[in-house]
């Protein structure tokens, strides 16, 4: 009784010797016996092994899908002609015949514990070759190259016998017991090849093969002249080389993995002089290496990993910078969802390094995590972090460490409860006026806010909270802290759609170093709105409102308040056209106070706005607004505060190859007190506009853009942890560019003013770059 247990063994080792007695034979050049494997000469050079004809001289045999597909899977060429020519390849060959058998003999037998020989394809050794192309990896797994060198073997084999066998007779299958064995271990060996169950073996023996790399690179050649403020002007050169591929290990689900490496060479020379043609102060020459690397383990997966490093040169970019800056980057992040559930978890590493002569070295850490958890009703989001940045040039240092954690819970529509806690602390050591100074703090909060509503459409909502902060500051000459408890409860009741009533009240605890008090506060108040009325083509509305409060535990004792207020608006919309309409608006507000500890004090305010909005579909689509508002207030908090805001946002099609884009805010604000006599507005600028033409001068390929971008009020990013915030800020800037594409080879040209930290950069930039390959 056969049975792989007892004699899988046996087969394998038969296999093997089978093999052996091959590649020996072929290397010692004896002539085999009746039955014995042989290496003879195909036509065109390629070396083929065959039973000998004496075993059967009158039964011919085909050389694809019979018995003897041994013997064609063994008919590999070699370079040169062939086995014979070549006797380590002869061995070699013999070594991976003795490997393919062995494997597949143990295989088979296992799977068919009854010997019956399994289904194969009759043409497996040309479907071996059907492999997509290179650099199409992302669709799917496929054959690597070991599997399709052994099939494109086997298939060279099966074309060279092919002719053979259709002129003379082939040897039967009636070898002896070494050569069936063989012959079936070989063949169940190629089909394997073909079906993709040894996928990824180039040798056999390593268990692993070279997938398909997608590549690409680009030549640049970047000539740029800058002048940035009271500094020399600059002449540079720069010559700049790189390539990038992308690939998998094994299988594009368990590893995907991606780099590239650059060469620079610059040569800069500084004007001592008014001009570039001046007598040059000096001339300096440079070289960089740039590079990254990207891996990303088991992407598709409920755990990826993904690890990534890049160096790269602010000369390299392209982009047009006034500093020649080198940024390293590394980072790691790691996620997992559970099987079930909605759960995913989450923890990053990011570090960032600038490096420059005129600032040395700014270093920005940032270790992140993050938990999400869903369970019924409720829900709950924790996550943490810590950002660290450090100045050598300066001596400056900051450090922020922030616990953020939410829960959810809703129960019915008619109920939910939000809680929120957080803890963070910061660092600072900074100069002010080129003297340091340093702070500390620590912050600590939790709240609960919940509503409720009897029904769904009760004319009664009510909700509630409560309040804990902490906090804790310290410099170098004093330190304080403070506790604040409270909680509070209010209820709103809507007697019809326009007239609504409220209540709340409030209980306060405050503890300093100084004092401990507890206040209360309670508050009443009522709003009705108005029903719009049509005036002229326009709508008409009004709302006014009354409150009523009392506070205990002030410093002044029992403090009273009462106040009133009245408004009116009008607004009309027009439509311009097509898919275009107009707004127009004017608001004006009138209000007075009366308190029991100060005097009372009036507030007047007006308002007006207009608006423009154009719909077209998604190529054409804009709005632009602009806002005025004007408040005086006297008594007790006098005060005058005037707004002016505009907004552009869209973009607008104007022709095939024309368009503008926009997306800027321009808010001027001008206030006064009697401590602060008025002044000019102070306007501030964020955002971008920028214009496209696609034919430049009706030239084909040749592309025109113009970018004015603004951003005034950016706060300095870098030093509160962003690792993707540049180094210097660019207040405003004005950029023009003509682009010229000649197949594959791309032509810039760049003109910049801008305004960096407050001082001016002007900047020319030209490149010539080639790219090649497929990435």
């Amino acid at each position: 009784m056969w049975s792989p247990e007892k004699h899988g063994w046996r087969a394998t080792v038969l296999a093997t010797w089978c093999a052996g007695v091959i590649a020996h034979a072929n290397s010692a050049g004896a002539q085999p016996a009746a039955g014995q494997l042989a290496m003879l000469p195909a036509p065109g050079g390629h070396a083929r092994m065959r039973t000998d004809v004496a075993t059967d001289p009158k039964t011919p045999r085909s050389s694809s899908g019979t018995p003897n597909a041994a013997n064609d899977a063994v008919s590999i060429a070699s370079p040169g002609g062939g086995f014979e020519r070549d006797l380590p390849a002869r061995r070699w060959g013999g070594l991976l015949l003795a490997q393919g058998i062995a494997v597949r003999t143990t295989k088979d037998v296992r799977a068919n514990p009854r010997n019956t020989p399994p289904s194969r394809s009759q043409d497996t050794a040309h479907d071996a070759i059907s492999a997509e192309s290179p650099g199409r990896f992302e669709r799917g797994p496929r054959p690597r190259v070991g599997g399709l060198l052994l099939a494109q073997a086997i298939g060279a084999g099966t074309a060279t016998d092919a002719g053979v066998d259709a002129q003379q007779p082939q040897p039967s299958a009636a070898a002896d017991a070494a050569s069936g064995a063989a012959a079936d271990a070989a063949s169940g060996a190629a089909a394997d090849a073909a079906s993709g169950a040894i996928v990824g073996v180039s040798p056999p023996w390593f268990g692993w093969g070279l997938p398909p790399v997608r590549w690409g690179g680009s030549m640049a050649t970047d000539i740029r002249m800058n002048n940035s403020g009271n500094n020399p002007r600059r002449l540079q050169r720069i010559e700049s080389a790189n390539i990038k591929g992308a690939s998998y290990i094994w299988q594009p689900w368990f590893a995907q993995v991606s780099g590239g490496l650059g060469l620079l060479v610059s040569q800069e020379r500084q004007s001592a002089g008014a001009g570039l043609s001046a007598e040059q102060a000096h001339s300096t020459r440079s070289n960089a290496v740039t590079g990254n690397a990207e891996a990303t383990l088991f992407p598709v997966s409920r755990f990826p990993f993904n690890a990534y490093f890049d160096v790269s040169d602010s000369r390299a970019s392209g982009e047009l910078t006034s500093g020649d800056i080198t940024s390293t980057r590394f980072g790691m992040r790691q996620s997992y969802r559970p099987l079930e559930g909605g759960d995913n978890y989450s923890a990053s590493f990011n570090r960032s390094t600038l490096e420059s002569q005129s600032f040395g070295r700014d270093t920005v850490n940032a270790l992140a995590a993050s938990m999400n958890r869903d369970a019924g009703p409720q829900s709950f989001n924790l996550s943490g972090s810590h950002t660290g940045n450090t100045r050598s040039d300066t001596g400056e240092r900051t450090a922020f460490s922030q616990i953020n954690g939410r829960h959810s819970y809703r129960p019915e529509p008619e109920l939910s409860v939000e809680s929120l806690a957080s803890l963070s602390s910061s660092d600072f050591r900074l100069l002010s006026a080129g003297v340091p100074t340093e702070n500390r703090s620590n912050f600590a909060q939790a709240n609960t806010f919940a509503t409720w509503r009897p029904e769904e459409d009760s004319p009664l909502y009510v909700t509630g909270g409560a309040r804990m902060f902490r906090s804790a500051i310290a410099n170098s000459a004093t330190q304080t802290q403070s506790l604040t408890l409270g909680a509070n409860l209010a209820a709103t009741y809507a007697l019809s759609r326009q007239t609504s009533l409220a209540a709340s009240v409030s209980v306060t605890q405050l503890l300093t170093d100084a004092a401990s008090r507890l206040v209360t506060t309670q508050t009443a108040y009522a709003t009705r709105i108005g029903d719009p009325v049509g005036i002229f083509g326009a709508n008409y509305t009004w709302n006014t409102g009354a409150n009523v409060s009392n506070q205990t535990g002030l410093v002044e004792g029992m403090r009273q308040n009462l106040g009133g207020q009245f408004g009116h608006n009008l607004n009309r919309s027009l439509n311009l056209g097509e898919n275009s309409q107009a707004n127009f608006g004017l608001g004006q507000s009138v209000g007075a106070s009366f308190d029991s500890v100060t005097a009372g004090s009036q507030s007047l305010g007006h308002n007006a706005s207009a608006s423009w909005r154009l719909s077209r579909g998604a190529a054409t689509s804009a709005y632009v607004s602009l806002i005025g508002a004007d408040s005086i207030s006297s008594g007790q908090n006098q005060n005058h505060f005037q707004l002016l805001n505009f907004q552009a946002s869209g973009q607008v099609q104007f022709s095939r190859n024309a368009s503008v884009a926009a997306n800027l805010t321009v808010q001027g604000v001008r206030q006064a007190t009697p401590n602060t006599p008025r002044t000019g507005m102070t306007f501030n600028t964020s955002g971008n506009l920028s214009y496209f033409q696609q034919r430049a001068f009706d030239v084909p390929r040749l592309r025109y853009s113009a970018l004015y971008s603004a951003n005034e009020s950016r706060f300095k990013s870098r030093l509160q942890g962003d690792i993707d915030a540049p180094r210097e800020r660019v207040n405003q800037s004005f950029e023009q560019r003509l682009d010229y594409n000649i197949g594959r080879v791309a032509l810039g040209l760049s003109m910049r003013f801008a305004q960096v930290e407050g001082r001016r950069d002007a900047m020319i930039f030209f490149r010539m770059m080639r790219e090649f390959g497929g990435y």
